[in-house]
């Protein structure tokens, strides 16, 4: 009998050992997913969508990325198809030459909410200003003015705002935190995309929209 207690009593404190455990786990994981979701949604960064279906997708983007620029076409693709449900946040990290200046004429340019109309344009150009080791990003200005209503000297004074540095050492600060490196980088409710492609990024979001 004494022997029988004994098994009884270990197989206990075995048990409460085992869901201390699984409370801890599910404690931990919860506070890892807030961390990443802090880290990943700033209350400062470009956002678009009326996320009705709370589907958060997060581009960690560089305006001077050949890459980001090719992959430009799917993320607008998806917006126009999804704009109800989810919300798109970029965020930025400055990995070229001439990323800071583009950066900031971006920011600037949502003081007159033309962001979506200028990067078309950066992108677009991006070829022409961007080019590597012929950089010319002073063609930009010129670039701009096809932005109908975009006042150009009014940017140029909003470049200067001391906020938008600001942006960038923070982002680039959350993409050390994420082991983020390159661009586009994505993240889907805190999922990051393994493969850049339309496919796996709509089949990310609309299993999100779908489940």
């Amino acid at each position: 009998m004494q022997n029988k207690n004994l098994v009884f009593i270990s197989i206990f404190v075995v048990l409460i050992i085992f869901a201390g455990a699984v409370y801890f786990y599910k404690g931990s994981t919860t506070s890892n997913v807030g961390n990443i979701g802090d880290t990943l949604l700033k209350e400062y960064s470009y956002k678009k969508g009326d996320n009705k279906k709370n589907i958060v997708v997060v581009e960690f983007m560089d305006p001077e990325c050949e890459s980001c620029a090719l992959f430009h076409p799917i993320m607008k693709k998806l917006y126009k198809e999804y704009s109800d449900d989810i919300l798109i946040v970029t965020k930025y990290l400055a990995n070229h030459k001439n990323s800071k200046m583009a950066i900031e004429i971006l920011e600037a340019s949502r003081e007159q909410n033309l962001y979506d109309e200028v990067l078309d344009v950066i992108f677009e150009k991006l070829p022409i200003w961007a080019k590597h080791n012929n950089e010319k990003p002073e063609l930009l200005w010129e670039f701009l003015k096809e932005v109908s209503g975009l006042d150009i000297e009014k940017l140029k004074v909003d470049i200067k705002n001391p906020k938008i540095a600001e942006i960038i050492k923070q982002d680039r600060l959350d993409a050390t935190s994420l082991n983020v490196r390159g661009t586009p980088t994505i993240f889907v409710n805190g999922i990051e995309l393994e493969n850049l492609s339309q496919k796996d990024l709509f089949d990310l979001v609309e299993k999100g929209i779908y489940k």
